[in-house]
């Protein structure tokens, strides 16, 4: 490995998620990030998404998408009056 603090990763997932997304990914004790989670603040929501590196060796290093989790910060709660 060379002295290089980044590599190239692409993301791909279900539908639009992901779609083949490059980017810039720091080494972790010297090696490949195993899980990559990147978080969003969309229209009031926070949306984490979850990745895991595949098995290809060669750059840009493939992550498939896992898990997501929405919270809403503008929810009100759902108490009738």
């Amino acid at each position: 490995m060379s002295a290089q603090e980044t590599y190239k990763a692409v993301l791909f997932g279900p539908n639009v998620i992901g779609s083949g997304t490059e980017i810039e990914l720091h080494f972790t004790n010297g090696g490949y990030q195993d899980v990559v989670v990147l978080e969003a603040v969309e229209e009031g929501q926070t949306i984490t998404r979850t990745y895991r590196k595949g098995r290809e060796t060669e750059e840009p290093i493939p992550y498939r998408f896992v898990d997501e989790d929405v919270s809403d910060e503008t929810a009100e709660g759902e108490v009738p009056n």
